[in-house]
Protein backbone atom coordinates (compact mmCIF):
# COMPACT_ATOMS: atom_id res chain seq x y z
CA UNK A 1 0.00 0.00 0.00
CA UNK A 2 2.94 2.33 0.93
CA UNK A 3 5.04 1.73 -2.57
CA UNK A 4 1.39 2.12 -4.54
CA UNK A 5 1.00 6.02 -2.52
CA UNK A 6 5.17 6.23 -3.67
CA UNK A 7 4.92 5.43 -7.10
CA UNK A 8 3.24 8.32 -8.83
CA UNK A 9 2.92 6.19 -11.96
CA UNK A 10 -0.76 5.64 -13.32
CA UNK A 11 -2.22 2.34 -12.19
CA UNK A 12 -3.25 -0.41 -15.32
CA UNK A 13 -5.80 -2.16 -12.54
CA UNK A 14 -6.04 -5.95 -13.17
CA UNK A 15 -7.31 -8.91 -12.01
CA UNK A 16 -4.33 -11.07 -10.62
CA UNK A 17 -5.01 -13.37 -13.80
CA UNK A 18 -4.75 -10.82 -16.01
CA UNK A 19 -1.99 -9.38 -14.32
CA UNK A 20 -0.01 -12.58 -14.18
CA UNK A 21 -1.29 -13.17 -18.35
CA UNK A 22 0.51 -9.28 -19.15
CA UNK A 23 3.58 -10.21 -17.27
CA UNK A 24 3.79 -13.60 -19.29
CA UNK A 25 3.41 -11.59 -22.64
CA UNK A 26 5.84 -8.68 -21.70
CA UNK A 27 8.34 -11.53 -20.54
CA UNK A 28 7.92 -13.16 -24.29
CA UNK A 29 8.40 -9.68 -26.02
CA UNK A 30 11.64 -9.37 -23.63
CA UNK A 31 12.42 -12.89 -25.21
CA UNK A 32 11.76 -11.53 -28.52
CA UNK A 33 14.05 -8.66 -28.42
CA UNK A 34 16.63 -10.77 -26.91
CA UNK A 35 16.29 -13.18 -30.03
CA UNK A 36 16.06 -9.80 -32.66
CA UNK A 37 19.43 -9.12 -30.77
CA UNK A 38 21.28 -12.95 -31.74
CA UNK A 39 19.74 -12.36 -34.76
CA UNK A 40 21.63 -9.26 -35.65
CA UNK A 41 24.95 -10.74 -34.51
CA UNK A 42 24.83 -13.63 -36.98
CA UNK A 43 22.96 -11.00 -39.77
CA UNK A 44 20.15 -13.91 -39.62
CA UNK A 45 17.18 -12.19 -41.12
CA UNK A 46 15.06 -14.80 -41.48
CA UNK A 47 15.04 -15.67 -37.56
CA UNK A 48 14.55 -11.51 -36.50
CA UNK A 49 11.32 -11.40 -38.40
CA UNK A 50 10.02 -14.62 -36.99
CA UNK A 51 11.06 -13.03 -33.75
CA UNK A 52 9.65 -9.42 -34.60
CA UNK A 53 6.36 -11.44 -35.71
CA UNK A 54 6.23 -12.33 -31.68
CA UNK A 55 5.47 -8.85 -30.53
CA UNK A 56 3.34 -7.60 -33.45
CA UNK A 57 0.25 -6.32 -33.80
CA UNK A 58 -3.00 -8.58 -34.96
CA UNK A 59 -6.34 -7.91 -34.03
CA UNK A 60 -6.23 -10.50 -30.93
CA UNK A 61 -3.71 -8.64 -29.48
CA UNK A 62 -5.29 -5.58 -29.94
CA UNK A 63 -7.91 -6.85 -28.27
CA UNK A 64 -6.13 -7.91 -25.62
CA UNK A 65 -4.29 -4.59 -25.25
CA UNK A 66 -8.03 -3.08 -25.05
CA UNK A 67 -9.07 -5.41 -22.07
CA UNK A 68 -5.53 -5.42 -20.17
CA UNK A 69 -5.92 -1.07 -20.08
CA UNK A 70 -9.46 -0.67 -20.07
CA UNK A 71 -8.99 0.88 -16.96
CA UNK A 72 -6.39 3.00 -17.55
CA UNK A 73 -6.86 6.38 -20.29
CA UNK A 74 -3.98 5.97 -22.89
CA UNK A 75 -2.52 2.50 -21.84
CA UNK A 76 -4.65 0.52 -24.74
CA UNK A 77 -3.53 2.96 -27.25
CA UNK A 78 0.39 2.90 -26.31
CA UNK A 79 0.26 -0.61 -26.11
CA UNK A 80 -1.05 -1.16 -29.44
CA UNK A 81 1.52 1.58 -30.68
CA UNK A 82 4.17 -0.74 -29.20
CA UNK A 83 3.36 -3.86 -30.95
CA UNK A 84 2.81 -1.55 -34.48
CA UNK A 85 6.15 -0.46 -33.98
CA UNK A 86 7.21 -3.70 -33.38
CA UNK A 87 5.75 -4.75 -37.17
CA UNK A 88 8.34 -2.25 -38.67
CA UNK A 89 11.47 -4.65 -37.29
CA UNK A 90 10.16 -7.22 -39.32
CA UNK A 91 9.49 -5.14 -42.74
CA UNK A 92 13.64 -4.32 -42.46
CA UNK A 93 14.15 -7.53 -41.43
CA UNK A 94 12.65 -9.27 -44.83
CA UNK A 95 14.49 -6.31 -46.83
CA UNK A 96 17.72 -7.29 -45.20
CA UNK A 97 18.37 -4.05 -43.89
CA UNK A 98 20.25 -3.77 -40.75
CA UNK A 99 20.10 0.08 -40.20
CA UNK A 100 16.60 -0.21 -40.85
CA UNK A 101 16.51 -2.95 -38.48
CA UNK A 102 18.28 -1.36 -35.67
CA UNK A 103 16.37 2.14 -35.95
CA UNK A 104 12.95 0.10 -35.80
CA UNK A 105 14.23 -1.86 -32.90
CA UNK A 106 15.21 1.16 -30.84
CA UNK A 107 11.84 2.49 -31.53
CA UNK A 108 9.66 -0.30 -29.91
CA UNK A 109 12.43 -0.12 -26.81
CA UNK A 110 11.25 3.69 -26.29
CA UNK A 111 7.96 2.29 -26.79
CA UNK A 112 8.85 0.03 -23.60
CA UNK A 113 10.76 2.55 -21.82
CA UNK A 114 7.83 4.88 -22.29
CA UNK A 115 5.05 2.80 -20.76
CA UNK A 116 7.05 1.18 -18.16
CA UNK A 117 7.84 5.11 -16.80
CA UNK A 118 4.12 6.26 -17.36
CA UNK A 119 2.31 3.01 -16.11
CA UNK A 120 2.23 -0.04 -13.41
CA UNK A 121 0.08 -2.74 -12.29
CA UNK A 122 -2.17 -2.27 -9.71
CA UNK A 123 -3.89 -5.93 -8.65
CA UNK A 124 -7.36 -5.27 -8.00
CA UNK A 125 -10.42 -7.78 -7.71
CA UNK A 126 -12.40 -8.85 -10.25
CA UNK A 127 -15.09 -6.49 -11.81
CA UNK A 128 -13.18 -3.55 -9.55
CA UNK A 129 -11.03 -1.52 -12.11
CA UNK A 130 -13.72 0.96 -13.03
CA UNK A 131 -14.46 1.69 -9.36
CA UNK A 132 -10.47 2.50 -8.90
CA UNK A 133 -10.21 4.43 -11.99
CA UNK A 134 -13.33 6.47 -11.03
CA UNK A 135 -11.73 7.40 -7.62
CA UNK A 136 -8.50 8.36 -8.97
CA UNK A 137 -9.87 10.70 -11.41
CA UNK A 138 -11.96 12.34 -8.71
CA UNK A 139 -8.75 12.70 -6.62
CA UNK A 140 -6.89 14.66 -9.30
Amino acid sequence: MELDRMDRRTPVPLSPHMALHQKQNMRDHLEAIQAIIAGLAKQDFPAIEAAAARMGFSKEMEGMCQRMGAGAPGFSDRAIKFHKTADEIAVYARKKDEKGVLDSLNRTLAQCVSCHATYRQQIVAAGTSSTLIERLNSSK
